[in-house]
C-alpha cells in the first residue's frame, strides 16, 4: 500500500504545484485562467496550496529507501494482487478526504476548490484508470515486458504516467 500512497502522493503533489503556479501567474497577470479575484486573494491561495503540493511531494520522497528490493522472493501474481487492493483503497482514502474538507471549501476562492477538484480526479483515477490499466502494465514491465532494463526500475514511472494522465484527463 506504501507504494501506491507514494504515487498518488506524487500525483497530488504534482497537480497541485502546477495549479499553485498558474494562479500565482495569474495573481500578477501574467496569464488570464478566469480566476477574477483580487492580487491578494490569488497570492495567497497560491501560497497555500503550494505548500500543499510540496507537502504531498516530500511525504512520497520520504518512502522507504529499498521498497521495490523487498519484493523480491514474492510472486508476480501476488503482487499484481496487492496492487490491485492498494489502488483502490488510496483512492477510497483520496475521496474520504475529498469529503472531509468539503465543508471549509465554501468560505475560502475558487482556487480551493479546483484543488479540491484534484483531488477527487486523483481518486477517480486510483479507483479507476490505475487499477485497470497502470497496474497490469506495471507487472508486465517487472515480468520483462520493456525489456530488462525496465524490469528492474520502470514499474514505479509506469504507474505514475497512467495515473497522472487519467487524473489530468479527468479534470
Amino acid at each position: 500500500m506504501g507504494t501506491m500512497l507514494d504515487v498518488a502522493l506524487i500525483v497530488v503533489g504534482s497537480a497541485l504545484l502546477g495549479l499553485a503556479v498558474a494562479v500565482l501567474l495569474d495573481g500578477f497577470e501574467l496569464v488570464t485562467i478566469g480566476l477574477d479575484l483580487s492580487t491578494g486573494a490569488m497570492l495567497g491561495s497560491s501560497l497555500v496550496i503550494g505548500i500543499v503540493g510540496g507537502f504531498a511531494l516530500g511525504v512520497a520522497s520520504e518512502g522507504p529507501l529499498g521498497r521495490g528490493r523487498r519484493l523480491v522472493g514474492y510472486q508476480e501474481t501476488h503482487i499484481l494482487v496487492a496492487r490491485l487492493v492498494a489502488a483502490v483503497a488510496v483512492g477510497l482514502i483520496l475521496m474520504v478526504v475529498r469529503m472531509l474538507i468539503e465543508d471549509f471549501l465554501a468560505e475560502l476562492p475558487l482556487p480551493f476548490g479546483v484543488a479540491a477538484e484534484v483531488i477527487q480526479a486523483a481518486a477517480v483515477a486510483g479507483v479507476t484508470a490505475v487499477p485497470i490499466l497502470a497496474v497490469p502494465l506495471a507487472w508486465w514491465t517487472r515480468s520483462g515486458g520493456f525489456g530488462e532494463a525496465m524490469a528492474a526500475d520502470g514499474d514505479i514511472p509506469i504507474m505514475y504516467f497512467v495515473w497522472a494522465v487519467a487524473t489530468m484527463i479527468l479534470l
